[in-house]
């Protein structure tokens, strides 16, 4: 599959370029926009639409109540680190001109479940990831010294990592029955 990896670089590399092309001209066209709906089956089953041609499965394992139909939310966070990871070594490689035969992320995280369950006694315990651990294994017939430079590049410009590894904004609003709620006036 080697071989098919490299060549399909050309496609990316394209693509990639006219991206570069563009926003270089105009910065408003780099300005990208995410949209994403989620709706609850029941369960812990969401059914996610993803621009207007994706639907995404989301799941809980059954120790979590779930019925193990797709992956967990925190695992697709690993998933979208992994494959923003790979995409960028790609598409800089391509640009590059780096043949890129084969690339592989495994990731490993750790989450202690009394955080995301509140328990009493341990609020001091973080609901999310404690930590994330990745070995990306690359191969490629380019000169190691360019390698060593796409893979920092690959970390400094990957937008998951950036995205986990410093503090973004997050704003929300909830409706409970058709109504606004303010999440942080007081209690009446």
């Amino acid at each position: 599959m080697s071989k098919e990896n490299v060549e399909s670089l050309g496609t990316v590399k394209v693509a990639v370029q006219k991206i570069i092309d563009r926003a270089d001209k105009d910065p408003e066209y780099g300005k990208f926009k995410y949209y994403v709906n989620t709706h609850w089956e029941g369960g812990t089953l969401c059914k996610n639409q993803i621009r207007r041609e994706h639907k995404l499965l989301v799941d809980e394992p059954a120790a979590f109540g779930g019925t193990d139909l797709s992956a967990s939310p925190v695992e697709l966070v690993l998933v979208a680190l992994g494959s923003c990871q790979q995409i960028m070594l790609a598409a800089l490689a391509a640009v590059r001109g780096i043949p890129l035969e084969e690339c592989d992320v495994t990731l490993k995280a750790g989450l202690d479940v009394r955080g995301l369950l509140g328990l009493e006694s341990d609020q001091e315990i973080s609901p999310g990831f404690s930590g994330v651990n990745y070995e990306t294994h690359i191969k490629s017939s380019a000169p190691r010294e360019l390698l060593e430079t796409l893979v920092r590049d690959v970390e400094r410009q990957c937008p998951v990592m950036d995205m986990l590894t410093r503090k973004v904004q997050v704003e929300g609003s909830t409706k409970i029955n058709d109504q606004e709620f303010d999440l942080y006036a007081k209690p009446t």
